[in-house]
């Protein structure tokens, strides 16, 4: 439609450069005359909606599935038409916009039109009693009124006058002759006829221009920011109008670079975004199993009616290729009826199979179909096919099924397919290895074996992180006399997980070496099912291997921690919760922080400073209760230090979160300690961080931070000599 518009807008204007009004006034009838199409507009849409519709369901395809993606193409189906009804709305309102403005121009060119030009007549008898001659000219007949004692000299001298016509355009594009007149020897005559005052012309609207803003961002399911192979992302765009007019037709064209296997819609339209309104419209990125690892760009370029859109807009994300799913037959056992742990030819036998997956991504839509050999039967109605569905890395599952065979059955030949939807992940004829006369593992021997190999496999890879990268070397040579503890748990065996707490810890590692200085023999690091209740007590208990190789007088000490910290029942107590820990039976089963404090007090280290990512509110990273009975139980205050060469740097106060940063895929209070640490808190750029200057930067930007998160997390220390320092250089 604005193709069109544009085409006669520059038909007009060139009328009006190189032609007479006539011309002009002509090309704007033709206009006007044009009535309104919107045949562009509906074969664009329908172009879109045939690829949403008379869906077909797919061969691995569950039923499920197939009505979950009839129902998302029926909403995509909506908004199309949803937004092509707006489109022609606009265009309807632009076009009625347009006739008006060429109305008024044609009123003006009308006007402009009028002239007088000079005739050739004949003067007619006089018509005594009303006082007028007839006068006959080649454009029209007229009456001229001329007083009787003028009469009889203006018709003797009748052609020393001269006539002068007054014409102009009518809307026919015809022309008028208005009024006729006499000019000579006695002056001006003028007929019956008078020329009507020149038409108004309707004052124009004055025009306010928008002033157009826009905001990108970008999400997606996994959290990780990247768009990952088979993964949709979102981009939201957010236009803002702080202007005093209308922004019309409003339009956002997109350009993606970088990014095979990614499809998505190439424009979205806005329309009207009227002064002071903020609206968002969002984008899907659907990336598909092409997708590569890289960076992709999106190029996002806008268009307004009049010429005032936001400024373009480049965002720049990765992009990860497919993580393929590993899947293999783990273990099997059985379960015979004889109970010798052996399969015998003729026996009934139950057999247990264990599905790994031990890749980096998801199987989809999985499915097991038992294979059996000559002379290998399925027991009664035994099942033979099993739908697994969704395996994540390091999952498995077990089926289970019945089977007999032959009495003269010589081999045991059993296979089963492992098929996924995508037929590159499937794994076919996966032999069971048993065999007739040996002893098998039993079906509870498998259930013990596998709780240890139930085991979560990391698919997100490392992302470009600030504090990640090039961390600085302050520490030229280990410094023998300084000692590190560093534990972090993210999966934990009783209770959510906190988020982030491996990435904190093996991190938080590499600052300990490189820039506090600390050799790597001299750290003890424990993460996850390794920070197990026995071994905090082995490095904290009086006489645990911290005070052991790090308890003279001359050692430094830093230690940091990172997971679940819980509040007893009444509130009154704080425990550090480890791997294998309850937390509601936290004095059993956790670390007393109280006894921590006391055990690292009763040290002869020159001083030992403890960093403590967690919080005592009975809830993990995301707000989640840990607790049972889901009550959140506050501690109103950190526990105290005990002991003058004890410092501790909180990450919150007691009844506060201690929340993660996922943007940065670390702890929040963790993520600013690294990077304070790494240099930004030295405050007053003397190359060194005292205990004070990196209090007051982690107050600072975590407590910034968190706002912005809708969230309140403010760091505490705790120290007798604030102005120690942490690290030079």
């Amino acid at each position: 439609m604005k193709r069109i518009i544009l085409v006669f807008t520059l038909l007009i204007m060139t009328a009006i450069l190189t032609a007479s009004i006539l011309e002009e006034a002509r090309a704007i009838k033709l206009w006007l005359d044009s009535p309104f199409s919107t045949t562009v507009l509906e074969a664009e849409r329908d172009a879109k909606l045939i690829e949403w519709q008379n869906l077909k369901k797919g061969e691995f395809e569950t039923t499920a599935q197939f009505e979950q993606r009839q129902r998302e193409a029926q909403s995509r189906v909506r908004a199309i038409n949803s937004d092509y009804a707006q489109r022609i709305r606009d265009a309807q309102s632009e076009n009625t916009r347009m006739k008006d403005n060429l109305r008024i121009r044609l009123t003006d060119l009308l006007n402009e039109s009028r002239e007088t030009v000079a005739s050739k007549g004949s003067l007619g008898a006089y018509n005594a009693d009303k006082q007028y001659f007839n006068l006959s000219t080649t454009q029209k007949e007229f009456k001229i009124v001329v007083p009787i004692d003028n009469a009889p000299s203006v018709k003797d001298s009748f052609g020393r006058y001269q006539i002068k016509l007054i014409r102009q355009i009518n809307e026919e594009l015809e022309w008028d002759y208005l009024e006729a007149r006499l000019e000579g020897p006695l002056g001006v005559f003028s007929s019956t006829d008078k020329a009507p005052t020149l038409m108004a012309v309707t004052q124009r609207a004055s025009f306010l221009p928008p002033d157009l803003s826009a905001q990108v961002s970008f999400s997606e399911s996994s959290g990780n920011n990247i768009l990952d192979a088979e993964e949709t992302a979102t981009i939201t765009l957010n236009v803002n109008n702080t202007g005093q007019g209308n922004a019309n037709m409003l339009k956002a064209n997109f350009r993606l670079l970088n990014a095979p296997g990614i499809s998505f819609s190439q424009q979205i339209y806005f329309g009207e975004v009227k002064p002071g309104e903020n609206v968002s419209k969002t984008l899907q990125l659907i990336a598909g199993m092409d997708t590569r690892d890289g960076e992709a760009e999106l190029k996002i370029v806008f268009e307004e009616q009049n010429g005032f859109p936001p400024n373009s807009q480049v965002l720049k994300f990765q992009t990860a290729a497919i993580r393929a799913p590993d899947l293999y037959i783990s273990d099997v056992a059985i379960d015979d009826a004889s109970g010798n742990n052996k399969i015998e030819p003729g026996e009934q036998v139950k057999i247990t199979a264990r599905i790994h997956n031990r890749g980096q991504g998801a199987s989809r839509n999985l499915s097991a179909r038992v294979l059996l050999g000559n002379d290998v039967f399925p027991l009664g109605d035994s099942a033979t096919s099993f739908n697994i569905g969704t395996l994540k890395p390091g999952e498995y599952k077990d089926i289970v099924f019945d089977i007999v065979t032959a009495r003269t059955a010589k081999d045991l030949d059993i296979k089963i397919d492992l098929v996924e939807s995508r037929n590159q992940f499937s794994k076919r004829n996966q032999a069971l290895q048993l065999a007739f006369n040996r002893m098998e593992q039993t079906a509870d021997q498998l259930v013990i074996k596998g709780q240890s190999q139930h085991i979560a496999v990391s698919s997100a890879p490392s992302l470009s992180i600030d504090i990640e990268e090039n961390i600085p070397q302050r520490a030229k040579v280990p410094n023998p006399k300084r000692w590190g503890v560093v534990i972090g748990i993210e999966n934990y065996r009783n209770v959510s997980s906190v988020r982030f707490a491996r990435r904190d810890a093996e991190y938080m590692k590499d600052y300990f070496v490189s820039v506090l200085g600390i050799a790597e023999e001299n750290i003890y690091v424990a993460i996850d099912e390794d920070a197990s209740l026995g071994t905090l007590k082995s490095i904290f208990d009086e006489s645990g291997w911290l005070s052991k190789n790090a308890g003279r007088q001359d050692n430094e000490v830093f230690i940091y921690f990172s997971g679940h910290g819980v509040p007893a029942p009444d509130g009154k107590d704080a425990y550090l919760l480890p791997y294998d820990g309850n937390p509601n039976y936290a004095a059993n089963s956790a670390y007393d922080l109280d006894l921590l404090y006391r055990n690292l007090g009763k040290m002869e280290s020159q001083h030992i400073t403890f960093f403590l990512d967690s919080c005592f509110s009975g809830a993990n990273r995301e707000n989640e209760i840990i607790l049972a009975d889901a009550r959140p139980v506050f501690i109103a205050f950190n526990p105290k230090a005990k002991g003058s060469n004890l410092s501790v740097f909180s990450a919150s106060g007691g009844s506060q979160i201690s929340s993660s940063y996922a943007q940065m895929q670390h702890g929040l209070f963790s993520y600013f300690l690294m990077k304070g640490l790494g240099g930004e808190a030295d405050l007053n750029n003397d190359n060194k961080i005292t205990q004070a200057e990196l209090d007051t930067y982690l107050k600072d930007k975590v407590s910034v931070q968190a706002r912005r998160m809708g969230r309140e997390q403010d760091p505490e220390l705790q120290s007798s000599d604030p102005a120690r320092t942490i690290v030079s250089w």
